[in-house]
């Protein structure tokens, strides 16, 4: 695995070519382009905002829900956004697979790149609510980086083994936007993780992006630093996956090319 990943490190020049090249085409042939990168996440956030602070008033921790949404939102839009795309980023790839060697693993992770461009303009969204309502950013913001790495390590891990799968059974990208929306509603985007009742709470804990995204909203929020151990736990899971997925994918990429 060393081995691989040292390739895949003295690779990164094509990475970033491939993650380039995704970008141009992502909304090639749109009328609004990179406006979508604005429309999707807004849209999404005052459908939310209206539903379940104005129709279902979700508690938000005595923060305006607009912003608590927001927060947990983005980070959920970037993790299924992107291994929605890796799945099927080495299947839509065979002709080049087949004819030229590269570490296939770039594939995903180039994938997963482009929607660290839809990120950011998510975030430009947040900026301006916070301006809105007069939150002004704290030092304890200094933690996402690192949360945000940890999220990155994790959507790989899970990404890897399910764009591997994905060549062998096509049914994987179905089966995988089924477990994202199942996944969505166990995670504390539209709501705080406190109004879940205790018995179902270890199903919180063991879930990497709930302790994420309570994570961000503590230190873009709240001004608080991480629970350490929440965080250590997170970092644990997301190098495990890691580890595990990057290894399944490389069992499985020998028998790409007999896939076409």
């Amino acid at each position: 695995m060393l081995r691989h990943l040292a390739e895949f490190w003295r690779r990164r020049d094509l990475l970033w070519h491939m993650t380039v090249r995704h970008l141009r085409g992502q909304y090639k042939q749109s009328v609004l382009g990179y406006a979508w990168a604005f429309l999707n996440p807004l849209t999404l956030l005052l459908t939310l905002s209206f539903v379940f602070s104005v129709l279902l008033r979700f508690p938000s921790q005595g923060l305006p829900y607009a912003l608590f949404v927001l927060v947990g939102l983005l980070p959920w839009m970037f993790f299924a956004n992107g291994l929605t795309t890796a799945t099927d980023s080495v299947s839509g790839a065979m002709n080049l697979v087949t004819k030229v060697y590269f570490p296939r693993e770039i594939l995903p992770m180039a994938a997963i790149n482009t929607k660290i461009v839809d990120l950011f303009f998510g975030l430009i969204i947040l900026a301006g609510l916070m301006m809105i309502y007069n939150h002004p950013p704290t030092e304890t913001m200094l933690w996402v980086p690192l949360l945000f790495g940890i999220q990155l390590i994790f959507t790989a891990g899970l990404a890897f083994p399910m764009a591997a799968l994905n060549v062998y059974f096509h049914d994987v990208r179905y089966l995988v936007g089924v477990v994202l929306t199942m996944w969505f509603y166990l995670t504390p985007v539209i709501y705080p993780v406190e109004i879940v009742p205790s018995k179902y709470q270890f199903i919180f804990d063991l879930n990497p992006m709930a302790i994420l995204v309570n994570a961000y909203r503590r230190v873009i929020l709240l001004d608080d630093s991480p629970a350490m151990d929440r965080l250590l736990l997170g970092l644990g899971i997301a190098v495990v996956t890691f580890v595990v997925g990057y290894f399944l994918f490389k069992r499985m990429e020998a028998g790409f090319a007999d896939r076409i």
